[in-house]
């Protein structure tokens, strides 16, 4: 009979149909809002989920475990604590990175509102000076929560990184390539203890020659090493060395730096020795070992190293056991002078430093598990003499002189050669010894100027010096 007289902005079904395409365009907007704000390996929880009360702590922190964090650990994920939500009172969820909740409940269209402004005004960070004393957070800002990651107090600050955790390499396995002048060093340096004046031979320890240890030095016997005889400019034949040398050892150290380190000495606390009337009274022998890769065309010869020093004391009888020659030897090399030499078409002139030659073996080959290309190597240039020129540098202080051995200028080959060897230094037992070369039959045979034995050096256990006088 009687249809509807009333207008349609005040019919009862239309007002019905009008309220229920807000709530649609409300429910919309929010899962708009919510799919926004999560990730996309995240599936949306239910809708009619109460809002949930968090407990945080100073101790505890929630953070992403998805992102792979930047970090200058070791390891390269972190186990966190897992915290659990309150569900209705009664049900518990495990929660351990992101929680990401939506509340579309039946409530009012003002209170839906309300809650849609504070979303998009949410922090990025929950922190727990905002929990009351219960260490709850209030109700009223967790209305509607979009993700939340926590960075843990170490990482603040740090950039978070997308690629997978197995795609980054752990940098502290890895010496950095260069050392560049203003760029962070390698990590083989971050942990390191800086050593400021160390007393001499200090930090390996001494081992007695019985006694089979590692990461330690030991005297030698001069005699062992084979050098030029009274008759080697005749028929070529080496013969052993006397039984005495200029110089005993009494001390080895090892030092990491990121540059090389010249004149080490001033850097260390030398013993305090009576003067000697001719000779200085201590030797110290600096070598310097780079452990940044070889190139062919090395643009700089100077970055990450170690530097292995050697300490050395004259000998009490040295005028009564060394020949006369070699003791006028040793001073000609100290005083820097030069000598004529034979060349074509004229003769020249040459340091007599340029005669200092180092003699150096492996004493136990059968213990590094070479290859075959490796053995073969081995045996051709094992014991092998080699002048120091011209990657060599000399310094005298008081009652003492330097010699700088600087590897960083040896040539590719060489540089290559001990590049593969450098891993094994820790089980290697290396022989070294200095002498200086006989070019005339008046300085035949040639005698040892000093000489040593290191007992596989590990330099992952030393540290830096600091360079301060």
């Amino acid at each position: 009979m009687g249809g509807c007289v009333s207008t349609p902005k005040s019919c009862v079904g239309s007002k019905m149909r009008s309220k229920r395409r807000k709530s649609r365009k409300r429910r919309k907007l929010q899962r708009k809002r919510a799919a926004a704000g999560s990730f996309d390996n995240l599936d949306h929880p239910p809708n009619n989920l109460p809002t949930p009360s968090f407990r945080v702590s100073g101790e505890e922190a929630w953070f992403e475990s998805n992102a792979a964090f930047e970090t200058d650990c070791d390891d390269d994920f972190h186990s966190v604590t897992e915290d659990s939500l309150s569900l209705n009172g009664g049900e518990r969820a495990s929660v351990s990175s992101t929680i990401t909740t939506s509340s579309t409940g039946d409530s009012d269209s003002n209170e839906s509102m309300s809650q849609s402004k504070s979303d998009t005004n949410q922090p990025d960070s929950i922190d727990s000076s905002s929990a009351d004393e219960g260490g709850h957070l209030p109700n009223n800002c967790l209305p509607c929560l979009t993700p939340i990651s926590v960075v843990p107090c170490v990482e603040k600050g740090r950039s978070l990184s997308s690629s997978p955790p197995s795609s980054r390499k752990k940098a502290s396995l890895k010496l950095s390539y260069k050392w560049r002048e203003g760029h962070a060093s390698g990590a083989l340096f971050l942990s390191k203890l800086q050593l400021k004046r160390p007393v001499a031979g200090s930090q390996v320890p001494f081992c007695p020659v019985d006694k089979k240890m590692l990461d330690c030095w030991t005297t030698i016997e001069p005699n062992s090493f084979r050098v030029r005889g009274k008759t080697y400019l005749r028929d070529k034949k080496k013969e052993f060395a006397a039984s005495q040398a200029a110089y005993n050892p009494f001390g080895v150290d090892v030092f990491l730096s990121e540059r090389k380190i010249n004149h080490i000495a001033q850097y260390v606390k030398l013993p305090v020795t009576t003067a000697s009337a001719k000779l200085p009274s201590l030797l110290v022998v600096n070598v310097q070992i780079p452990l940044y890769p070889t190139t062919i065309f090395q643009g700089e010869t100077d970055g990450e190293g170690m530097n292995i020093v050697l300490y050395f004391k004259l000998s009490d009888n040295y005028s009564k056991e060394l020949p006369l020659h070699f003791q006028e030897s040793i001073q000609r090399l100290i005083d820097d002078e030069v000598e004529k030499v034979k060349s074509f078409p004229m003769d020249t002139t040459a340091p007599f430093r340029e005669r200092l030659k180092i003699l150096g073996r492996v004493a136990n080959v059968d213990d590094l598990h070479l290859s075959g290309p490796e053995k073969k190597l081995m045996q051709a240039y094992n014991e092998k003499p080699v002048l120091s020129r011209p990657q060599h540098e000399f310094y005298s202080g008081e009652s003492y002189f330097e010699i700088d051995i600087d590897m960083h200028r040896f040539s590719y080959i060489s540089r290559k050669g001990f590049e593969t060897f450098i891993d094994r230094l820790k089980i290697c037992v290396l022989d070294v010894g200095l002498t200086i070369q006989g070019n005339k039959p008046e300085e035949l045979p040639e005698q040892i100027l000093c000489c040593v034995r290191l007992n596989g050096i590990d330099f992952m256990n030393y540290h830096q010096l600091t360079q301060e006088v």
